[in-house]
């Protein structure tokens, strides 16, 4: 089976397409989530989303605990955030469909997020940190956002050309 293609690019349909609801929880979504993961650990990424590998489906991969003994790759499907703390803070990030480019965006430093394992069972989790700027990234591309989009001042943002 061929290796999966990470999109590249800001201005890719389907990287900026709000993606679809996951309904059926099957053995299509685990062999897409398997082959995301290949992908995502073979671009050395933290996280990946479907639209990413031309799938338009409300599904991400991440990398939790980044660097650390309990780190841990996870799928969430259909997940949003259903609360923040008030802080925001400015971190680095690049991005699988851009690369070469990395700028500081500004992103909330915890959050709770809900969303569905590949079974179908509902999880909560609270994030901080790397942890909780990743989900919003990969949830940025659930909703045809790019990170790029999100430079404060797009005319010095490093790299990118608009």
């Amino acid at each position: 089976m061929a290796k999966l293609k990470i999109i590249t690019g800001v201005d890719d349909p389907i990287l900026r397409a709000v993606a679809e609801p996951v309904e059926k929880f099957d053995a299509g979504l685990k062999k897409l989530a398997k082959r995301m993961k290949e992908a995502m650990v073979e671009a050395k990424g933290l996280g990946i989303a479907a639209p990413q590998v031309g799938e338009s489906v409300r599904l991400f991969l991440t990398v939790l605990n980044y660097d650390t003994s309990n780190e841990s790759v996870l799928a969430m499907v259909n997940p949003q955030i259903i609360a923040h703390g008030n802080e925001e803070v400015l971190g680095e990030e690049g991005c699988l469909s851009v690369p070469g480019v990395y700028d500081k965006i500004l992103r909330y430093s915890d959050i709770s997020v809900e969303f569905f394992d590949l079974e179908g069972t509902k999880h909560v989790l609270q994030l901080s940190g790397l942890n909780a700027r990743v989900i919003q990234h990969e949830l940025d591309h659930l909703n045809g956002v790019l990170f790029v989009d999100r430079v404060k001042n797009k005319d010095t943002a490093s790299g990118v050309v608009m």
